[in-house]
């Protein structure tokens, strides 16, 4: 257990005001008492008088917490070791001036990185207690608000009971029938169908819009392969299929009519396209006939945006006539669309679905998978959207594999899962991985028998191989039992070339990675940094040494660089590192580890009188702005906002000698805003490159070289946000 040091606020000793529950969490109001005193300053003895029955430290006993009723305070102790009040989000320790136990609730310890349920709170006698969940209600009727787990923000919407785009008429819309998703202001006046469908007030008007296509009397005639333009604009929904879009209220169909030339079989191959509304595709052999249905299939997101549809008819034809086949495309929302129609040669639908089934498959042998219409019958870690093929693969010897994919048309991502000789079950996946150039990479296999399932994002034929060269050792950080020691504050290279994916944590399904030992000699706060090429998916772990499925003590994944993984109050111990990538690019990691400190909490600071010392090795700081004022600016706020901003609170930081400081703002209830700044009083004047914005869910960071000098840290809100904020200070040398 820590004991306790000098105090980050300074030598005078603090009463406790009030405990304010703001946002669900407890802000500590401070005032200085007993400045004057000659007794010891310790800054964990808060005060005197007043008691409050409350049991903790050692055996346990019912003692006076201490002075005005300070719940932090326990029964008596000489060493840290007596003091445990079983609840992982205090720090506890024995206050070596009064000789009592003393439990720090740290908030921080408590977030479970859920935006929507608030702010979690330590409480000293019930441990990690809810927030208050984010209220996003504005209170008008003409409004839909949600909070967003994905962006960590409050998301408002005009109303729109029939989710055709347009909101209401009656709250300032253009929707004159908000319970009629295909009348309004957007859509086009439908001929002669008796409805205002456009909301301007006339109906059927001259200038009004005939559906394309609409039914089986009037398709688009697709005569020979090629590309058509379609439209679902004032189509309706008339036929039915085994596939559809989720959305069926908004659900509408148009049809083309596909002539399959007289001849010897074929293969009939469809795609439709949107920018972006969803869509499904069926080929049938008689309109209106449901029964009749040769293939169907949803809609998939395509690797370069918008949605996509593919189905594949397989040995298709008759040798004295031409057939004419229905297509029937299913839109949510009216929509333009391209609408591809190919020949291929005739072939059978791949028989390889199962492990059982599985083709072998010899090194350097190019080999095309067929997922269009493949089934889903194995567990894929990597998460494929189509069904899958399966492939064998003999060794008779060790040897190094790489497996390697791409997609013949681009129409979807490639997903590999290599699989040992069981294959069937989800945990005989050895490994997984998906992109436009898909690769999996093993070191030194054993001779036997390994399978290789293929299936993509979208429904695709994907081109793959393999090759097989001598053995190789793998690198030192390959894996956890062999891992170097990563040095303390010091930023490293990770190469990942030559490496492979060795543990499943759960963290980054997939990755290739590169383990390094953490080894801490007492209780720390760490912060672990991992920068990763651009293009990249990659993440950071904490783990347990034996980097197991149940391992992991901290994982983050990230779309911004760094990523950053916190664990505070972590134990003497060794640990593990692990560096993922998808790519096997090369990352860079850093290891910030400080003996650990208790929060600080920041219950007022303003204003410049009122800046609080952040302590030259840096602190865990924890306030909430709700109740501050907007008084300063920061350069990388959203335009058009009041003077001040939203509300904020200044700290200071002075520097003897040159340093690198690390400023991590994750687990802030809102989205803040962070600025450095320098001079000789106080604001000072905003450095350049040293604002960060955190509206994102990893909230605001900052990785600054700073001189000798005053550094004032603001903590601001983006577009005038406040609430509960975090900020972890590192400070290292350079």
């Amino acid at each position: 257990m820590p004991r306790w040091g000098p105090s980050p606020l300074g030598g005078a000793r603090y009463g406790v005001l009030a405990a304010l529950g703001v946002g669900g969490f407890a802000l500590l109001a401070l005032s200085a008492v007993g400045a004057c005193s000659d007794a010891p300053q310790n800054p964990f003895a808060v005060g005197g008088g007043g008691s409050l029955g409350f049991g903790g430290g050692g055996d346990g006993g019912d003692f006076d917490a201490g002075p005005v009723g300070d719940p932090t305070l326990g029964g008596p102790c000489t060493v840290d070791a007596q003091c445990d009040d079983g609840f992982d989000c205090t720090m506890d320790g024995c206050d070596q001036e009064l000789f009592r136990c003393r439990f720090l609730p740290d908030d921080s310890k408590c977030q479970n990185d859920a935006f929507c349920d608030g702010v979690e709170v330590c409480d000293n006698k019930l441990g990690c207690i809810l927030g208050d969940p984010v209220t996003c209600s504005d209170g008008s009727p003409c409004s839909i608000n949600t909070c967003d787990e994905t962006t960590d923000q409050c998301l408002s919407e005009e109303r729109d009971v029939d989710g055709d785009g347009d909101p209401d008429a009656a709250c300032g819309g253009g929707d004159c029938d908000d319970l009629n998703p295909a009348v309004a202001s957007t859509a086009d006046e439908v001929c002669q169908n008796g409805l205002d469908d456009d909301c301007d007030g006339d109906t059927d008007e001259l200038a009004c819009a005939a559906p394309q296509h609409d039914t089986c009397l009037d398709p688009l005639e697709a005569n020979a392969p090629g590309t058509y333009a379609m439209t679902s604009g004032a189509a309706q929904k008339h036929y039915a299929a085994s596939c559809g879009v989720p959305d069926t209220n908004l659900e509408r169909d148009v049809v083309a009519a596909v002539t399959v030339p007289a001849g010897p079989p074929v293969d009939v191959e469809l795609t439709v396209r949107s920018d972006d509304t969803d869509l499904a595709l069926a080929l049938m052999g008689q309109c209106a006939q449901p029964s009749s249905e040769i293939a169907c299939n949803g809609g998939y997101p395509h690797p370069d945006g918008g949605r996509i549809s593919k189905i594949r008819a397989r040995s298709v034809g008759d040798a004295m006539n031409a057939l004419v086949l229905p297509a029937y495309v299913f839109t949510e929302g009216p929509t333009n669309l391209t609408f591809e129609y190919a020949l291929l040669p005739a072939s059978l639908k791949p028989l390889n679905e199962t492990c059982g089934t599985a083709i072998p498959i010899a090194p350097a042998t190019p080999t095309i998978a067929s997922v269009v219409d493949a089934a889903t019958d194995l567990a894929i870690g990597c998460g494929a959207n189509t069904g899958e093929l399966v492939y064998q693969i003999d060794l008779s010897a060790p040897a190094d594999l790489e497996i390697f994919a791409t997609s013949v048309d681009g129409d979807g991502l490639p997903v590999l899962s290599f699989r040992d000789s069981a294959c069937a079950l989800p945990q005989d996946e050895v490994t997984c991985t998906v992109g436009a150039n898909a690769y999996v990479f093993r070191h030194s296999v054993p001779a036997g028998t390994y399978y290789v399932a293929v299936g993509a994002t979208a429904p695709t034929d994907v081109a793959f191989s393999y090759t097989l060269s001598a053995p190789t050792a793998p690198p030192a950080d390959e894996d956890c039992t062999s891992a170097p020691a990563i040095p303390h504050n010091v930023t490293i290279d990770v190469p990942l070339a030559g490496h492979q994916d060795d543990h499943d944590t759960g963290c980054l399904v997939g990755g290739v990675d590169a383990a390094y030992t953490l080894d801490l000699t007492q209780t720390s706060d760490v912060l672990v940094l991992g920068r990763y090429s651009s293009g990249d998916d990659a993440a950071v772990d904490l783990a347990l040494p034996s980097c197991g499925a149940s391992d992991s003590l901290v994982c983050a994944q990230s779309t911004l660089s760094p990523i950053r993984a916190r664990k505070r109050t972590l134990g003497a111990g060794s640990y593990r590192i692990l560096a993922e990538s998808v790519q096997g690019a090369p990352m860079q990691l850093t290891a910030l580890v400080r003996p650990a400190v208790p929060p600080t909490l920041i219950p007022f600071a303003n204003t410049c009188g009122e800046v609080v010392a952040i302590p030259a090795t840096g602190g865990f700081f924890q306030g909430n702005t709700l109740n501050a004022q907007p008084d300063f600016d920061a350069g990388c706020d959203i335009g058009g906002q009041p003077p001040g901003g939203g509300p904020d609170q200044i700290l200071e930081l002075t520097l003897s000698q040159p340093k690198r400081v690390v400023l991590d703002m994750q687990g802030s209830g809102y989205a803040t805003l962070l600025s450095v700044r320098e001079g000789v009083t106080c604001p000072g004047t905003e450095l350049t490159g040293a604002c960060a914005a955190g509206y994102f869910p990893e909230r605001s960071f900052l990785d600054l070289s700073l001189g000798a000098a005053t550094h004032y840290i603001l903590v601001d809100g983006y577009a005038s946000q406040g609430g509960t904020w975090f900020l972890d200070v590192h400070v290292v040398d350079p």
